[in-house]
Order: structure tokens, then C-alpha cells, then sequence
């Protein structure tokens, strides 16, 4: 008995192993297919609530495929047309950029009587932007946006296939299921759920914390402020360092534009504190412990998703941290796994 559940326990690890090797060689077929799935898991009570309506399936799932697909698509173009408006100004902003940190470095000189190579220094910001680190971290922003937009077709296709499927979802499991119909129906309707949940409480913060940045680079006058916003909204999905990058983006904008410092000042820390609001104290209160990730996981599944899909698995990484947790929590051998990836529950 204990050597069967030892060969067991080794083959689900090269299982493992495996897929997740796929995962990363197939990544180009494989996202699309993943993002398609969470969206259809998000629009699915949607089409339960249109059915009890007796609403007919040819009218429900065109209708919903052509809103959703609409919505995404046109959220592209905006990017994209934004990120290419950015990329011909780019010399003109860096230049803005520079003749602010010549004149900060100049004034941090007179005002602590210090001997700062103001030349060196602004130097090695030129070459942060366009040749170092953070030049190659927004040439991945850029690239990944690209990336998933140049995968729309396979996206929408796997998209209008999965809804297909999804309305006669429960005929399928109980044929799956066999004498265990009743069992295997439940299990999916309560991953549904707790997925569904997430994901919509997730998206609702983030789409807040979008709509703010929006808002206060609008009040600012800090130009391309819907791209901020959308920013802000698509880096909430990524943990920790997507709040940073969510910050850091719009606030250099501002210290480009920008001339007064008390307004760069301000619109840094309303930023900084409705990012420390939302993160620390909104999403706790309204997501519970029960979807939620202890810091060692999300930094752990942050590193595994982003090496296996870079950029766009960073941001579907707690998403999918949630949906394993959720899975092992099923099955008693594999419990103690997903309470270490939680938090205990408050009594």
C-alpha cells in the first residue's frame, strides 16, 4: 500500500513537470487559451442568469462574444495607438526628462553645498532609458503588449469555441461523471465560483484603481492619462511590484511635463497612498482569506509564471495560484498544500 502511493505521489510529479514544460514551449498557443478559459469563467454566470431568463443560446452567446471581443479589441487599438504616440515622442520626452534632472542635481548642489557630477549623473539616467535596465523593462512592456494583441485571433477564436461549449456545461459533466455526476457537478460549480469570485473582485479593484489614476493625471494635466489608468488597472493583476510599476510610470511622466515640484510631489502621493489603500486594506477586507495568497506563494508563483509566460503569466500568476489552491483544497492528501499557500481563517 505505501509503495503504490509512492510510485503515485512520483508519476503526478513528472506529470507535473511535464505540463509545465509544455506550458513554457507551447506558450504561444497555450495563453490565449488560458486567458479565453478565466474569461469565459467570468461571463459564465452572466449566461446562467440570461438562460433562467429563458433568453434563446443563438441570441446569448453571439451577443456576449461580439461585446466582449468589441471591448478588448478596442482596448488594444487605444494602447497601442498611445504606445506608438509615445514612441514618436520619445527623444523629446527624454530631453524634457534630462533638463529636469541636470536642474534637480544643480539644485540638490546649492541648497546642501555638495560637489554632485551633475554630468555623470544625468549621463547614467540617459543610459537607465536607453540601453539599461529600465529601457529594457518598458521594451518588454511595449513587446508583451504587442504579444498579446498579435495573439488576438487565436484568443477569440478559443473565446467563441469555449462559449459554445459553456452553455450545455452541465450535460457534459453529468456525462463525465457517470454515478459520480452529482459529485463532479458540484466540485465545478464551487471552482466556478471561487474563481469567478476572484476574478470579478480583482478586476473591480482594479478597474478603481485605473479610473483614479485616470482621474488624478486628468486634475494634474499629465498627458496620456488613460494610458495611465490603463496601466495602472492591467499592473494591479501582477503583486507587489506591479503597484510600484503602476506608480513609477505616471510619476516620471509628471516630473517630465511638469514644472511646478509641489504638484509632482502631490500627484506622487495621492498615487503612492490610493495604491497603499487598495492593496493593503480594501482588497483584504473584500477579498477574505479564503482566495487569498500569503507573500511567500505570490512571490514564488510571480518568478514561475513569469519565466514560464513572461509578462502576461506575471499577470494571470495569482489568478492561477488561486484555481491550484483551490483544486488541492479538494482532495485531503493535498490539503496541507493549499494551507500553506493561505492564510488561516480569522475566528
Amino acid at each position: 500500500m505505501y509503495e503504490d502511493k509512492t510510485i503515485k505521489n512520483i508519476l503526478i510529479f513528472f506529470f507535473v513537470v511535464i505540463l509545465f514544460y509544455l506550458l513554457k514551449e507551447l506558450s504561444t498557443i497555450l495563453l490565449p487559451f488560458v486567458l479565453a478559459l478565466l474569461m469565459v469563467l467570468v461571463v459564465q454566470p452572466l449566461i446562467n442568469y440570461l438562460q433562467s431568463k429563458r433568453v434563446p443560446n443563438w441570441l446569448i452567446l453571439p451577443l456576449i462574444a461580439i461585446i466582449t471581443l468589441a471591448i478588448i479589441f478596442g482596448v488594444g487599438f487605444i494602447i497601442v495607438n498611445t504606445i506608438s504616440n509615445i514612441y514618436d515622442q520619445k527623444d523629446f520626452l527624454l530631453s524634457k526628462l534630462l533638463t529636469k534632472t541636470d536642474y534637480l542635481l544643480t539644485f540638490i548642489n546649492s541648497t546642501f553645498n555638495l560637489k554632485l557630477d551633475t554630468t555623470l549623473l544625468v549621463s547614467e539616467v540617459y543610459k537607465s532609458f536607453v540601453g539599461g535596465t529600465l529601457g529594457n523593462l518598458l521594451s518588454n512592456i511595449v513587446g508583451s503588449l504587442g504579444s498579446f494583441f498579435s495573439s488576438f485571433l487565436f484568443f477569440a477564436l478559443y473565446y467563441v469555441m469555449l462559449l459554445a461549449g459553456i452553455a450545455n456545461y452541465k450535460e457534459f459533466l453529468i456525462y463525465v461523471g457517470g454515478y459520480k455526476q452529482e459529485a463532479v457537478l458540484n466540485e465545478y460549480e464551487n471552482l466556478q465560483k471561487s474563481v469567478n469570485s476572484y476574478i470579478v473582485i480583482k478586476t473591480l479593484i482594479s478597474i478603481a484603481t485605473g479610473l483614479l489614476t485616470f482621474i488624478f493625471a486628468e486634475i494634474f494635466g499629465i498627458q496620456f492619462s488613460l494610458f495611465w489608468g490603463f496601466i495602472a488597472f492591467i499592473f494591479n493583476f501582477i503583486p507587489n511590484i506591479g503597484s510600484i510599476a503602476g506608480v513609477l510610470l505616471p510619476v516620471t511622466m509628471s516630473v517630465i511635463q511638469l514644472d511646478s515640484f509641489h504638484q509632482i510631489l502631490t500627484f506622487s502621493v495621492l498615487l503612492i497612498v490610493m495604491q497603499f489603500m487598495m492593496g493593503n486594506f480594501i482588497e483584504p477586507i473584500i477579498m477574505g482569506n479564503r482566495l487569498r495568497l500569503n507573500t511567500p506563494t505570490v512571490l514564488i508563483g510571480l518568478v514561475f509564471w513569469g519565466y514560464i509566460w513572461g509578462i502576461p503569466g506575471m499577470i494571470l500568476s495569482v489568478p492561477l495560484l488561486v484555481i491550484i489552491k483551490i483544486i488541492l483544497e479538494k482532495y485531503p492528501e493535498y490539503s496541507m498544500i493549499a494551507r500553506l499557500m493561505g492564510y488561516p481563517d480569522k475566528k
